[in-house]
């Protein structure tokens, strides 16, 4: 895309110890795509590619040529075969459920410093869940994405609570969600994604809401899957 961040002048490359590492580049690149979608919401341009991405929920990134400039360029520039990599399922995932999430919205449904278990933990609080007693719908859905065994599993159930939060008026950071998928697909690092879901849902105050926030840059991921 035209506004993405050249990193270095291309006759000095990066030592690979100064590579951005994917993950925090896939989060910088769905941030500001995300952004930038959200600053046109009312114009026809905008609500065509999101009702193009909001029909690729659930699909493989890259079937759908249409929205490849949001899902595919710069994600994975050093793929080494044909299949999908993690950065690619990564923002394709995040972006098709920024897409579902903000249908019939008129206001944008990301925010900066607002990881998935706070999202979750409002969402709770605004449906007046939670007693300690029980265990809340929204809970046990919850539950249901932190103990998937797999990437497709993971998504499923995540599509169900994004519908929820659409209609309880909840915002999220869609590029930390993109880091943690991100995450969740590398070796070992799945319970690192629950570990952090499980602190965002039971230490969610204003402090915790600010101490993730980062600019909302586009860059190009200049290496794959570390």
């Amino acid at each position: 895309m035209s506004e993405q961040v050249v990193l270095q002048d291309p006759k000095q490359p990066l030592l690979e110890a100064e590579m951005p590492r994917p993950r925090e580049v896939v989060r910088s690149l769905v941030s500001a795509r995300v952004t930038r979608l959200s600053k046109t919401l009312d114009t026809s341009a905008t609500k065509a590619m999101l009702a193009k991405l909001r029909a690729n929920v659930g699909r493989e990134p890259g079937t759908d040529e249409s929205i490849w400039a949001y899902t595919m360029e710069g994600v994975s520039p050093e793929a080494r075969d044909d299949g999908p990599t993690r950065a690619e399922r990564a923002v394709h995932t995040a972006l098709t459920l920024y897409a579902a999430h903000q249908q019939s919205r008129q206001q944008s449904a990301h925010i900066s410093g607002v990881g998935f278990g706070q999202a979750v933990k409002r969402l709770e609080g605004k449906n007046g869940e939670g007693n300690q007693n029980s265990i809340s719908p929204v809970r046990r859905r919850f539950n249901a994405v932190v103990t998937s065994a797999s990437y497709d599993e993971l998504t499923y159930h995540l599509r169900g609570l994004i519908r929820q939060m659409r209609g309880a008026d909840i915002k999220l950071d869609y590029g930390l969600l993109a880091q943690d998928l991100f995450d969740f697909q590398c070796s070992g690092r799945a319970d690192d994604v629950r570990r952090r879901w499980a602190r965002q849902y039971h230490q969610l105050s204003k402090a915790n809401e600010n101490n993730q926030t980062q600019p909302d840059t586009d860059t190009v991921i200049t290496e794959e899957n570390s």
